[in-house]
């Protein structure tokens, strides 16, 4: 009994515990159903927001591409029915000839004597391209045309007014400016154009139209009495030449201005009114003659070739005109390895190169000569301690008698830095002997040539007396003798020998050794006179042949020619470096100067020859024909062969003569 109660309690455990174990069976698979429901449910809802959105903006893109292409078909059919009425408002306004024309747009009527009167007096820049427009340059004259009404009336009056007191008849005893403006209206540029020039200046062509109401009187005093006339309601269009001529290197750097009118103005009507009140140019006949008088007037002042010269700086901005040149030959240096470096920027200023330096280095030497500050010239380098300018084209400078020549010895490539000596020798030492003369000069410490006085002169103006400005005057005179005494007893030893051969029996003693370097060189002044001095009839000239380049040499027995030029001219010649195995030879700065040139007799004949002197050609040029151009750049063919020509640049300068020359042409 015991035992069926234990095992019937048993049964009852195993029971439990199945039914135990299928609750948590069946809860798991409910957990697993619900768990794959909800992950179902998430999928869908996801799938469908996802499938809303890219719906939506697939509707929203296509929304917008259509109304862009209707919009744009619109535009385009606007477009079209615009083309179709203006094409149809055209046909209709030739088909009908409509004058006055009306153009729909902006309702501006344009008549027919409109047009002609615009095509007329249109701008030149409407016309014409290589002109430009200046609505800038207009503004800033407009703005500055007070300040430029008395700088112009103030010019003008002192360039004018002598001319037309030089010009006064008998009876007339004076003639002037009583009063003088432009008016309140500035001139209009209506174009601008710039020319290109091979000369160091600029010119502009400016056209420029301008109606104002000047108050300009101009007085005469005829038999005592007073005439005022009285210039007003002035018209005016013409183009000008302006040219700005010299252009220099200093502030303003603009020397001169010079004018001129390449052709009578196109419109120029002005009235002349006289006491009370009465215009002069309404009298018949009267207008055409002060028309005729006011262009016979400007034709020999502004019209081109004649130029109106302002200056702006003193004396143009140039040096005063010189009277004579100087022929400058370099012929061999001596003793090179003696030199010393004065200059004060070197850091071996003084002292002379070391023994080992001098045999261990060849340096390289040039020499800067001038007689003028602006314009210094120098010679081709050389080599060594002896070098050698045999053989280098002659060198011209202006001068006077009282100018002094300095030359200076430099090394290239330390033009800064290297100063061995200078030597100076004024002109007129030169111009007091007969031909060339053959010196030797010393490059000396530059200290040993007399020094400029510091002290300047003084003048009334400024507020002195007269005891004071004598004084002076005085103390610059002891200075200048004093300088030129001590600068003397400095340079004894040193001083230059002359070697020509009137002097080859001279007595002078010569140093027996020169502890510097020297230079010989030949020297010739040339009296060229002053420009006032030039007389056409027995005139000489000055011509300068600049050598540029040849072209088809004829080739020596199949071979390229080795050219070289002589130019020939006045019984002088001059021969240009060869250059080897090429027909189409290029030279680089030859120039060739020419003095004493009569331009009736003398002809300027090239000649090309190759090696043993073989004949390539020549070719003959009028100095006529140079004068009378003054500059020409030309190519000129050669003569006596079958091909072959060579590009010259002539130049003409006229030369004062005492006497007339009666030598042969050359």
């Amino acid at each position: 009994m015991a035992a069926r109660v234990s095992s019937t309690a048993s049964a009852d455990g195993d029971a439990q515990k199945n039914v135990v174990h299928i609750a948590i069976l069946v809860v798991t698979a409910v957990r697993d159903v619900v768990q794959s429901a909800v992950k179902q449910v998430q999928v869908a809802v996801f799938t469908v927001l996802f499938g809303f959105v890219l719906g939506a903006l697939g509707a929203l893109f296509w929304r917008r591409l259509s109304v862009s292409k209707e919009t744009n078909r619109k535009l385009r059919q606007k477009q079209h029915d615009a083309t179709i009425k203006a094409k149809s408002w055209l046909e209709e306004a030739q088909k009908t000839k409509l004058t006055p024309v009306k153009a729909p747009v902006d309702g501006v009527t344009f008549t027919k004597e409109f047009k002609a009167l615009f095509n007329a007096h249109a701008p030149i820049w409407t016309c014409d391209p290589s002109y430009s427009r200046a609505h800038w340059l207009n503004r800033v004259i407009d703005a500055a045309w007070p300040f430029i009404d008395t700088g112009v009336s103030k010019t003008v009056k002192e360039s004018v007014e002598p001319i037309l007191r030089d010009s006064l008849p008998s009876f007339v005893k004076w003639v002037g400016f009583e009063k003088f403006t432009l008016g309140p209206r500035a001139p209009t540029l209506s174009g601008i154009r710039t020319h290109k020039s091979h000369l160091e200046n600029v010119i502009l062509d400016i056209e420029l139209t301008w109606g104002s109401d000047p108050d300009i009187i101009v007085t005469l005093y005829m038999f005592g009495i007073r005439f005022p006339v009285k210039l007003a309601n002035l018209q005016l269009k013409m183009v000008l030449q302006v040219t700005f001529d010299p252009l220099v290197d200093i502030l303003p750097c603009i020397g001169a201005l010079e004018v001129c009118l390449t052709d009578m103005p196109e419109i120029l009507d002005f009235g002349l009114f006289i006491p009370p009140k009465i215009d002069l140019m309404s009298i018949p006949g009267v207008h055409g003659m002060v028309r005729n008088i006011v262009q016979q007037s400007l034709a020999p002042l502004m019209l081109y070739p004649y130029k109106l010269h302002m200056p702006i700086m003193p004396n143009s901005g140039i040096q005063a005109s010189s009277t004579g040149m100087l022929r400058v030959k370099f012929i061999s240096g001596t003793g090179f390895f003696k030199r010393r470096n004065y200059s004060k920027l070197s850091r071996k200023a003084g002292k002379a190169s070391g023994r080992m330096t001098r045999l261990l280095k060849s340096d390289t030497y040039f020499i800067k000569f001038w007689t003028r500050d602006a314009r210094q010239l120098q010679t081709p380098p050389r080599n060594g301690d002896v070098p050698n300018w045999d053989g280098t084209p002659d060198s011209f400078v202006l001068c006077d008698r009282e100018t002094t020549l300095f030359m200076r010895l430099v090394k290239t490539g330390a033009e800064r830095v290297s100063n061995y000596g200078e030597c100076q020798i004024t002109c007129g030492e030169i111009a007091d002997r007969e031909g060339p003369v053959t010196l030797e000069l010393p490059f000396i410490e530059p200290s040993y040539y007399k020094e400029e006085c510091p002290l300047e002169y003084l003048i009334a103006a400024d507020g002195y007396t007269y005891d004071e400005i004598m004084q002076r005057y005085a103390d610059i005179e002891a200075w200048n003798e004093k300088a030129e005494q001590d600068a003397v007893q400095q340079r004894t030893k040193y001083f230059y020998r002359a070697s020509t051969a009137k002097r080859s029996n001279s007595k002078v003693a010569l140093p027996k050794t020169i502890n510097h370097p020297t230079i010989k060189v030949e020297l010739e002044y040339i009296d060229t006179g002053t420009p006032d001095d030039v007389d056409e009839e027995y005139e000489q000239g000055l011509i300068t042949v600049e050598l540029v380049e040849a072209r088809n040499i004829l080739r020596v027995a199949g071979n390229p020619p080795n050219p070289k030029v002589t130019v020939r001219c006045a019984k002088q010649y001059f021969d240009s470096t060869r250059k080897i195995r090429t027909s189409h030879p290029k030279w680089d700065n030859e120039r060739f100067v020419f003095y004493n040139v009569l331009a009736d007799l003398d002809t300027i004949r090239i000649e090309v020859t190759g090696l043993n002197d073989v004949k390539l050609g020549y070719c003959e040029i009028d100095a006529k024909l140079v004068r009378s151009n003054v500059m020409i750049r030309d190519i000129f063919p050669l003569q006596g062969v079958d091909k072959g020509a060579v590009l010259l640049v002539l130049t003409y300068a006229p030369m004062a003569s005492k006497q007339v020359l009666t030598r042969q042409a050359s």
